[in-house]
């Protein structure tokens, strides 16, 4: 019976990384990676070089996927690898305009033992979102879902 239910979890993660997508898995392996590592791993899912931020609280390279030819700034996927971010050990960001990958990956947190801690509306920048943070450990996963776009940030304190 484990073996079937463990198998059944490889299918599962196995089924919704099909494309350019990512399951929550490879959210967190990538959130510990270097720069240049994750460049190779997300350049191989045709994601390309968007932009590079840096402050005193973070440091972060953005690639993206789809990118409008008319509008740079706007892509279809953004994803992010925090070098730092406040006071975070591991921090990974993705958005997707895909519902069903946002489904996908909400689900992966419940199977991985994540439980919900938190939810709220959520205001920002006039961006009304729907947000849930899920907690397992040290680890932290919030979940935005707004109208036109969904996010998943994956935190890991020190």
């Amino acid at each position: 019976m484990r073996l079937l239910f463990s198998f059944s979890l490889v299918l599962f993660f196995a089924t919704t990384s099909i494309g350019q997508s990512f399951t929550l898995p490879e959210l967190i392996k990538m959130s510990k990676m270097d720069t240049e590592s994750f460049d190779t791993y997300v350049t191989t899912k045709d994601f390309v070089y968007s932009s590079s931020d840096k402050d005193d609280n973070y440091s972060g390279v953005t690639y993206a996927f789809e990118v409008s030819k008319i509008d740079i700034t706007k892509a279809s996927k953004f994803i992010t690898l925090y070098q730092s971010f406040f006071d975070k050990k591991y921090s990974i960001s993705y958005q997707t305009s895909n519902k069903k990958e946002y489904l996908n990956i909400k689900n992966q947190v419940k199977v991985l033992g994540f439980k919900l801690v938190n939810s709220e509306i959520f205001n920002k920048d006039e961006i009304t979102s729907n947000h849930f943070e899920y907690r397992k450990g040290k680890a932290k996963i919030d979940l935005y879902a707004t109208p036109t776009f969904f996010e998943i940030g994956y935190y890991v304190s020190y």
